[in-house]
């Protein structure tokens, strides 16, 4: 039986964008297209690390590199579709807590979670066969891959059923990522995923300097220019409660006066950003 690689699976909050605060479920799958290296993540290559647990938590940088990064590919595992559902159903049966009776989001991630649209397709039919799709569903993408026909076809099967929402979570990377912009700005593929659905959002991360700035309205132009219109949230560069108390405010004020929405990435500030959160 066909088996996928996940970083990992666990219960926590969002802690970035419009449902900031939901309890979620969040499908980590492992691997990413991209490093990130502007954003000052130190090569952790030599740090010896046997279990998710014991894995450093970082400053600055991509916040989630044992998702990616080959060093840490043992941190991961492979697991079948069925598996995969069985874990998600342990944290919360049915998406729906026991005790409230609300809703709780399943929240795709990574790494690229983009990357594995054939195990993605394998999980939301393993839980269609149960009849325990949720009703709600993120995807956490940096927005450069583009959909699938088999993906595209199971969104179109979930979208189909009332009230359900497939939400597009974009986090486009500006040049202080380290990644080329033609690489990592694609209006195009995120059109793509307009058509499948019109629920998103587009993130930016920034470190407050102008330049950064006139790469959020450049970047928000090419995509409207495809037709995406979705609300910009804006986030401060950092990856622990330290880190971001430094820059936040100012932040926060610079985005307010060009009217865009902030995100002070609720969980970094809650559990310092450690796995499983």
């Amino acid at each position: 039986m066909k088996r996928y690689r996940i970083s990992e699976i666990f219960h926590s909050v969002q802690g970035e964008g419009r449902y900031t605060g939901v309890p979620s479920l969040f499908l980590r799958f492992w691997g990413c297209n991209f490093q990130c290296r502007g954003f000052g993540s130190a090569p952790l290559r030599e740090v010896k690390v046997e279990r998710l647990a014991e894995f450093p938590v970082l400053e600055s940088g991509c916040d989630t590199e044992y998702a990616w990064n080959p060093a840490y590919r043992h941190l991961s595992e492979e697991l079948t579709a069925d598996e995969i559902c069985d874990r998600l159903e342990a944290l919360v049966p049915s998406f729906q807590h026991p005790y409230s009776g609300q809703a709780t989001h399943l929240v795709v991630t990574g790494g690229e979670p983009m990357l594995s649209q054939t195990a993605l397709v394998a999980v939301l039919d393993a839980l269609a066969a149960r009849d325990n799709l949720p009703n709600y569903i993120t995807i956490e993408t940096n927005g450069t891959q583009a959909p699938r026909q088999d993906l595209a076809d199971r969104i179109s099967r979930y979208e189909g059923y009332g009230s359900r929402e497939w939400f597009w979570s974009v986090s486009p990377k500006l040049s202080i990522s380290g990644e080329a912009w033609d690489a990592a700005i694609r209006p195009e593929v995120v059109a793509a995923y307009r058509m499948l659905s019109n629920a998103g959002q587009l993130k930016f991360v920034v470190d407050g300097s102008d330049a950064v700035w006139d790469e959020v309205t450049q970047a928000r132009n090419a995509f409207r220019t495809v037709g995406v219109d979705w609300d910009a949230t804006i986030m401060p560069l950092g990856a622990t409660r330290a880190r971001l108390e430094e820059t936040q405010a100012a932040i926060c004020e610079a985005a307010l006066a060009r009217g865009y929405h902030f995100s002070a990435r609720l969980h970094a500030w809650l559990f310092d950003n450690t796995p499983g959160t």
